[in-house]
């Protein structure tokens, strides 16, 4: 297939990338029309680099960052110059990395780059504050704990890498958070936030030499570390395993977790239209052979989690408990279906139609922009243009969707999660056997 506005989508990553002399990565993405800039800075540390006794300090760091610096010892200061001008910050930690970002108009670049440098080197963590934000977390937790989709990912998540820090909840248990010490914080602080393990990313409209400059006098500080290397997780695939939890609710959650690629794998766009075809939009497959022509399901979708190691393609579904058992066997019977079925022609141009141009009309969001050249640098890889991703789209065939299929939705290759008030543990794990 040949998309009609493909020339619209840029064939070359235009973006600067050096190293500090203290090992830290700087990459400059400009990006014309726009009046703005976005910044990041990301560390190579996430519940992934965990000890057991330590599950969650990741994230919990991640909240006492913006507890105050040497130089500004409160949030309302530390964040004072940014909010006053209309900017934004906010911080996420995932499994692999903890990211620290911010937004503004160009001219206030400055004062992003001095946010995110004493985030960077400089946080006190404040034993008052400290103590106050486990009960932060803790609320976090148990909010998470409560949400019964949120739980049916966890459960399916835990079943597929087991007792391992992949399998762990990236916010901890309540437990631990309760027992963590503000020295064993910045002790882990020390460890990971520094230049060598880290990546700053800004993209807008700036001036580049200005930006060298400004970016050399706020991260270019002489330490002395090492590069820490990526922890890799063991993945459990030793056949079907229905992982429960009794809930008091009238519906009844799970989702079906398989093991699939990382991220540079080159079966990924495969997946990503399998992924399409399954949940994207209102004609897509579950939707109107589960969600419509059965009933009684409030939700259905499917999703691909990618990390540097490894993935999981995910199917959930939130669904009247009467009905799961009928919900289910017709969501095991898509995924056969395309194991054992060619994707007609029509239907596969209709889906690489819509993911190219959703991928057109984010050219004008700087993150959309900068999202593969910052993956690729963070995970060091070759980075690709958003042209090369869309042609890599439109390449795929119906044979490839049902190779992959045939090598994710398999029996050894199949945990799911559920969350319900009625026990069919049993019954479900019959159902998921045949795929």
């Amino acid at each position: 297939m040949v998309h009609k506005d493909l020339h619209k989508i840029p064939s070359k990553l235009e973006y600067t990338k050096y190293t500090l002399k203290n090992g830290l990565e700087v990459v400059l993405v400009p990006v014309k029309n726009v009046f703005s800039v976005d910044a990041r800075l990301t560390v190579r540390v996430g519940s992934q680099y965990e000890k057991k006794e330590i599950n969650g300090i990741a994230h919990f760091l991640e909240h006492m960052n913006f507890k105050g610096t040497k130089k500004k010892p409160e949030h309302s200061i530390l964040t004072k110059e940014i909010d006053e001008n209309g900017g934004i910050q906010n911080a996420a930690t995932s499994y692999d990395y903890t990211s620290y970002y911010a937004h503004i108009g160009f001219e206030y670049l400055e004062s992003i780059l001095d946010f995110l440098s004493d985030i960077f080197t400089n946080s006190i963590f404040p034993e008052k504050e400290f103590e106050k934000e486990k009960g932060v977390i803790i609320e976090e937790i148990r909010m998470y704990e409560d949400d019964h989709r949120s739980k049916a990912e966890y459960l399916m998540i835990e079943s597929l890498y087991g007792d391992q820090p992949a399998g762990w909840n990236i916010a901890g248990p309540e437990k631990v958070i309760a027992n963590l010490t503000r020295k064993e914080m910045v002790d882990f602080y020390k460890k990971y936030y520094h230049p060598k393990n880290a990546l700053l990313i800004i993209a807008g409209n700036f001036d580049k030499e200005k930006t060298k400059k400004l970016v050399k006098k706020y991260f270019e500080f002489d330490v002395k570390t090492k590069e820490i290397a990526f922890p890799k997780a063991k993945i459990y695939m030793n056949g079907p395993e229905v992982n429960f939890v009794k809930r008091d609710v009238k519906e009844t959650h799970f989702v079906l977790g398989f093991n699939a690629f990382s991220q540079y794998d080159k079966r990924e766009p495969a997946l990503q239209i399998l992924n399409a075809l399954l949940s994207d939009g209102f004609n897509s497959r579950l939707y109107l052979n589960v969600r419509e022509k059965l009933g009684g399901a409030y939700y259905v979708t499917s999703d691909v989690y990618s990390l540097y190691d490894r993935g999981i393609f995910s199917v959930s579904a939130g669904v009247n408990t009467e009905k799961s058992e009928e919900i289910l066997k017709e969501i095991i019977k898509e995924l056969n279906i395309l194991k054992n079925e060619l994707v007609n022609e029509k239907e596969l141009d209709k889906v690489k139609n819509r993911l190219v141009n959703a991928m057109i009309m984010g050219l004008d969001n700087p993150y959309k922009i900068i999202y593969p050249i910052y993956n690729s640098v963070f995970y060091k890889n070759k980075a690709k243009s958003p042209k090369q991703l869309a042609e890599e789209l439109l390449k795929v065939t119906s044979k490839d969707v049902r190779d992959v299929s045939r090598l994710v939705f398999k029996p050894e290759n199949i945990k799911m999660g559920v969350v319900g008030s009625k026990n069919l543990k049993t019954e479900f794990g019959n159902i998921i056997k045949n795929i």
